[in-house]
């Protein structure tokens, strides 16, 4: 039984192996076997997919006949043979009249720009042709009995190209309709077999186009205005159009859409065809086929409408694409604008148009539908171009300002050295104040008031005197104030709105903000204007170095003075150029002063500022400005001090150190020879003549006067009153060294200047304390303590040189001259003296009893009608050490207070006296005790006589 079952088991592996081993031999005849038999299968298909075909033209055959509507019903009633080829005869003779008729259908539907209905049109002409050449194929007679019929064909099938042409060129019109440009992608879709899909690529790079052509030059005959306008035109037509005509919405809406699929099934439903031919009543239509009368365009493929990611993903990159031409079209348009004034003028339009524009009607909607995101026409496009080119308008203005100003000055520079009569004035200011011109009382003075006077556009020649600003700088000025005014009233038609807003009552939205940029624009003015009045000080101070140096290296007198006169215009151009040019500083205050309710008159609110005590706080980047322009002044002030200071204390120093003995008699002044009466041990008086110091030396009184010379030749009235005082430091300072150079070299054993004896001390001593006098300099910084502790000092040293006998005997007389040289003085130096108002007079004018101290009250003589104008006092100068002789002789008619006087006493009562004059009486009171013309001229016939 085992044997059995292990001879089984042995029988089926060997089967198994032999199964193997057929197979494997056998496994590609056995796969073709298999191949074969799916071949024959398929070839059975393809037969009988080739018989329902055969079947199927068949019954197109018998369905696109040639025959006359009535034939089915004829054939089935047995009509007979030759009425049957008279109705197909008359069938194909309807079908080619219409063929003739289409021409001139096409031509009218194209003249009228209905290009659906010239597509329709060529459409059932394509139609007609092509089921007459289907009868030519059966019955080869139809060409030689209508020969007609190729060439009718031929006349009609170039419309497709004109058709297709047409339609283009209105997918680049920014005026086309909606329902226009729906149904011309309608003719494209039919024409050509496309998709939605595919002419909606077709809409956005017809658009694309019509955006870059308007940027071409062919364009150029129009106005920056119409094309810009055109181009916000297209653009916002395109985003309606998109979602008018593409867009399919999820749910009903208010807003018309999906426009293109709502014509193309109009146009291929089966209702179309008999209003297409519209042959009713026409004996012709009775014969033509079924197929002709209800024939509708059909297409390809059913019309899928486009994806809303499709289009919003298509319209964002074309949205692109159209920013980029515009920036670069628009920027090349606006680089044609030269003014600020016709921006504003586009702007408003392009406001005007997107306001009244009915594509603007649910306009965010719209765009969030076929964008994702809300789009803005003037924020997205516009703006940032119109910002650009007028800030750089704005820029322009100022700088070709700038520069003009910068020529106008290198010409005035130039006309002050050739002696030309515009740059009289600033060589000689004195001379301009002083003389009288027809336009220095302004017509209305009488009527209005010293601030508006001052404010006005026209304050009068005085009060440009009195600021010492010349015609040249006027000039400078007003040209300067016009170029920035004209730019402010330029930029002012962009930043404030020219249309007036009816529109505020209604609650219909802005189109946009017209004054959303005005900020970003009052700030580029500010930091502009303030760049261009940085390079005007930069160019001031460039030359201020020039002649400086020129000033250093140049020793000519005549080429100096001409170059102090630049310097000092400069100066006062830049005082002037913060005082009279309102329009600068309301470009750099900014909005508050360009757009303010009072900006048209800075100077009034530049008054206010200055005037309120505080109530309205200055700008303060106006303030900063203002600053640099007086540090630019005092720049140029502190040259012209440099320079004078070191001609006057060169001259002065070269007389104090001087090596001949000529030169002291040269400069040496009158003493006064004072008799006094000493009493000896004994008892007795002895008379003796002594002779003291009365004036201060000519280099001193020179100098004095050459520094007053040049400070009213420079309108000293209207220079500052630090660069006064600092000129009067720096000489006083220079003058007190010269003073102690002279001591020092006296002590000096191999010195070989000039010895200083007794009576040049002395000399000294009185130009010293004169000095001291004329400009006190009591104020009580470090540098006025150092001067007065200087000046001390050298007196004292000088006082060394003096026998302390005489001194004290020289000193009252000395103090006495030295009083009455100061007052007689005062106007000559008043220049120096006014520094110090109250330090001259304030020991020498005693209060009267019953009277109030008179402050800031320059004394003045007592004879008017003679002496106007001198500042003499006929008050006794009290003096801290009284000298008797004087006593005696000074202010003879105290003692008659109650009377009157004579003119003559009264101006013998001030004039100087010497010792010897008051023996024999003044001259003047000689003439006053002359009772008669007869001892008058016996008087000056008794002075002929000694002479």
């Amino acid at each position: 039984m085992a044997k059995h079952q292990d001879t089984r088991a042995d029988i089926e592996r060997k089967k198994e192996d032999l199964r193997i081993m057929v197979g494997e031999r056998y496994r590609d005849l056995i796969e073709a076997a298999d191949t074969i038999t799916e071949m024959k299968n398929s070839a059975q298909n393809v037969m009988s997919s080739i018989a329902k075909m055969e079947d199927m033209c068949r019954q197109l055959k018998q369905r696109h006949m040639v025959r006359g509507t009535s034939f089915q019903q004829r054939l089935s009633t047995g009509h007979q043979g030759g009425k049957k080829q008279e109705v197909h005869f008359y069938g194909i003779a309807s079908q080619i009249k219409l063929l003739l008729d289409m021409p001139e259908k096409i031509w009218s539907a194209l003249d009228e720009e209905d290009y659906l209905t010239a597509t329709q049109h060529f459409l059932l002409s394509r139609h007609i042709h092509t089921s007459l050449q289907l009868e030519s194929q059966q019955s080869g007679n139809l060409l030689s009995m209508f020969p007609v019929l190729t060439r009718q064909w031929a006349a009609i099938s170039h419309f497709r190209t004109t058709i297709l042409q047409g339609c283009r060129n209105v997918l680049k019109q920014p005026a086309a309709k909606d329902e226009q440009i729906a149904r011309v992608l309608c003719s494209i879709i039919v024409l050509e077999d496309s998709t939605p899909r595919q002419v909606f690529n077709e809409f956005l790079l017809a658009r694309t186009t019509a955006v870059q052509q308007l940027f071409h030059p062919s364009h150029q005959n129009a106005s920056v205005k119409e094309q810009i306008s055109l181009v916000v035109q297209l653009i916002t037509t395109t985003v309606h159009q998109i979602h008018t005509v593409f867009y399919s919405p999820a749910e009903p809406s208010d807003i018309p859409c999906n426009l293109l699929l709502t014509i193309l099934t109009e146009i291929t439903s089966e209702k179309q065809g008999a209003r297409l031919l519209e042959t009713h009543g026409s004996m012709s239509a009775k014969s033509l086929p079924k197929s002709v009368l209800e024939f509708v365009p059909t297409l390809r493929s059913h019309a899928v409408p486009v994806s809303v990611q499709h289009l919003q993903d298509n319209c964002q990159q074309w949205i692109n694409t159209c920013m980029n031409n515009v920036t670069s079209g628009v920027g090349k348009l606006l680089s044609f604008v030269n003014t600020v004034k016709r921006l504003a003028d586009i702007r408003d339009q392009v406001w005007l148009y997107l306001k009244q524009d009915s594509c603007m009607q649910g306009w965010d909607l719209v765009c969030q539908r076929i964008l994702n995101q809300p789009l803005s026409i003037w924020h997205g496009f516009l703006q940032p171009l119109f910002i650009s080119r007028v800030k750089a308008l704005i820029k322009f203005q100022l700088e070709s300002s700038t520069e003009v100003t910068k020529r106008q000055i290198s010409k005035v520079v130039m006309a002050i050295g050739s002696g030309e009569e515009g740059g009289i004035a600033d060589t000689d200011l004195a001379g301009y104040i002083w003389h009288e011109t027809p336009g220095d009382i302004p017509v209305n003075m009488a009527w209005t008031t010293a601030t508006s006077r001052s404010n006005s556009d026209n304050p009068g020649g005085l009060i440009m005197k009195a600021k010492a600003y010349t015609p040249v700088i006027q000039s400078l000025c007003k040209t300067y104030e016009e170029k920035l005014q004209g730019l402010l009233q330029d930029a002012l038609s962009y930043l404030s709105l020219s249309t007036p807003v009816e529109e505020s009552k209604s609650s219909q939205p802005e189109a946009f903000d017209r004054l959303s940029d005005s900020d970003a624009l009052y700030v580029h003015i500010q930091t502009s204007c303030k760049a261009c009045l940085e390079e005007l000080i930069k160019y001031f101070k460039e030359h201020l170095t020039l002649w400086e140096k020129a000033l250093h290296d140049i020793k000519d007198p005549g080429i100096n003075q001409m170059t102090q006169d630049k310097v000092l215009l400069i100066g006062r151009l830049c005082s002037a150029i913060g005082d009279m040019v309102p329009a600068l500083q309301q470009c750099i205050m900014g909005k508050s002063a360009i757009h303010g309710p009072d900006s048209a008159s800075s100077r009034v609110l530049k008054k206010q500022s200055s005037s309120s005590g505080g109530k309205v706080s200055e700008n303060s980047e106006w303030s900063s400005s203002k600053e640099r322009l007086c540090n630019c002044h005092r720049e140029a002030y502190r040259i012209w001090v440099d320079h004078l200071t070191l001609s006057v204390v060169t001259k002065l120093r070269n007389a104090l150190s001087s090596k001949e003995h000529k030169n002291a008699l040269i400069y040496c002044t009158r003493w006064d020879e004072v008799s006094i009466e000493e009493e000896t041990e004994d008892g007795k008086k002895i008379s003796s003549k002594i002779r003291v110091p009365m004036q201060a030396s000519w280099y001193v009184q020179n100098l004095l006067y050459s520094l007053c010379r040049e400070i009213n030749r420079v309108g000293g009235h209207a220079v500052q009153r630090g660069t006064l005082h600092q000129l009067v430091s720096k000489v006083t300072d220079e003058v007190m060294k010269s003073f102690e150079e002279v001591v020092s070299n006296s002590r000096k054993k191999d010195s070989i200047c000039l010895p200083l004896t007794q009576q040049r001390a002395l000399q000294l001593i009185f130009d010293v304390r004169f000095i001291l006098q004329i400009i006190p300099r009591k104020d009580d910084t470090v540098e006025g303590k150092s001067y007065q502790k200087a000046a001390a000092r050298i007196i004292e040293s000088l006082e060394e040189k003096v026998d302390p006998f005489d001194l004290d005997v020289f000193s009252p007389y000395m103090q006495s001259h030295l009083m009455k040289q100061g007052q007689r003085s005062a106007v000559l130096y008043g220049a120096l003296t006014s520094l110090d108002r109250l330090g001259l007079f304030s020991a020498g004018r005693p209060l009267q009893s019953g009277q109030s101290e008179q402050h800031n009250v320059l004394p003045l003589t007592s004879c008017p009608s003679r002496f106007i104008l001198l500042p003499i006092s006929t008050q006794p100068i009290r003096s801290s050490i009284q000298a008797p002789a004087l006593q005696k002789s000074l202010y003879k008619a105290k003692a008659s207070e109650g009377r009157s006087h004579t003119l003559t006493e009264t101006a013998a009562a001030v004039l100087p006296q010497t010792s010897s004059m008051q023996k024999e009486s003044s001259f003047y009171n000689k003439l006053g005790s002359m009772s008669s013309m007869s001892e008058l001229s016996s008087w000056f016939s008794n002075i002929g006589s000694k002479s």
